[in-house]
């Protein structure tokens, strides 16, 4: 039932996470609950309580419908807080979109405006949480949703944010070392405090990722795995460009313009040790609006490389 004792029917089980289980709300198909887990509740149920509630404070003043956040607190029969209930999200896992083949099946006619866009719009989202004091810690494409059809981004499994409310502060938990900052690497996430500089280099990933079909940043041919990679600030597409994965990753890396280029390389190679010298959320999408409006101009290729078949651009690019 809700906060207000009315009881509500849940409809099926859509997804099982770590901390519990995602189920459609019967009658309301634009609402989704998070029910976690008995024991889960059983070992942070008061903490995950007020984390959820400080977040419900900060809701009408600065989330909009493009972050799912905490709405409604639900409770069980025996009115036991069991989780909350949120809008739910529209489109395609951003997983999908950052795959060599998935993103053929799951965005078809996928274009490289199309996928600056949702680029453009996802550093929006991240600045609006920035402005509220909000940092997302666990970055994972599979938490952003993108709706085929439109620039619409949505991200979702928000209760793990880190957020200051009242001067409370709420870590967030959890996170993937091949996502994490150098700095951040090597520490219990309960303990690490993000920052807008820790941020960007998470963000950073993920925008290489979905303009390079998938490719990890730190992801060196012959070489070590990318967490090590990452550690050590060995980015393989660096100036002399050494070990770059030959064909179609060669080409989207090409295409791109060379301001965005540089950025990548400052960020994960000086960047990497020294978070200053990473490229900021308002220099990505200045950036990225840039080349959308290049590419609108005729000055880059608008198609995207495809796996297996690699293609050149025929547009020269302007410097």
């Amino acid at each position: 039932m809700d906060s207000q004792g009315k009881e509500r029917q849940l409809g099926k089980r859509l997804e099982r996470g770590g901390e519990g289980e995602i189920y459609a709300l019967r009658d309301r198909p634009d609402v989704i609950v998070k029910w976690y887990y008995p024991e889960v509740l059983d070992k942070r149920g008061e903490e995950l309580h007020r984390k959820v509630e400080a977040m419900r404070a900060l809701r009408d003043a600065h989330m909009t419908r493009d972050v799912c956040w905490p709405l409604i607190r639900v409770f069980d029969q025996q009115q036991h807080w069991i989780g909350f209930a949120m809008y739910r999200a529209r489109g395609v896992k951003m997983s999908f979109l950052a795959h060599a083949l998935l993103y053929q099946r799951y965005f078809p006619g996928l274009d490289r405006r199309r996928v600056v866009g949702y680029l453009i719009r996802f550093v929006e989202i991240v600045q609006q949480l920035h402005d509220a004091g909000v940092c997302i810690g666990d970055y994972n494409l599979n938490n952003v949703f993108c709706v085929p059809s439109s620039d619409q981004v949505t991200l979702i499994d928000c209760d793990s944010y880190q957020l200051r409310v009242g001067g409370t502060f709420y870590p967030c938990p959890v996170g993937s070392p091949d996502m994490t900052p150098k700095e951040h690497q090597g520490v219990s996430f309960r303990h690490v405090v993000r920052t807008p500089r820790s941020e960007a280099f998470s963000l950073a990933i993920v925008l290489f990722k979905c303009l390079m079909l998938g490719r990890h940043p730190y992801d060196i041919v012959g070489g070590d795995d990318p967490v090590r990679n990452l550690r050590r600030g060995n980015f393989a597409y660096g100036r002399g460009q050494r070990d770059v994965p030959q064909g179609v990753w060669y080409e989207l890396w090409r295409e791109l313009p060379e301001t965005i280029r540089d950025m990548f390389v400052t960020t994960f190679t000086a960047g990497a040790d020294a978070p200053v010298q990473r490229a900021t959320l308002s220099q990505w999408h200045v950036a990225l609006s840039e080349y959308r409006e290049a590419m609108a101009a005729g000055e880059y290729a608008v198609q995207l490389a495809t796996p297996g078949r690699p293609q050149r651009s025929q547009v020269l690019h302007a410097r």
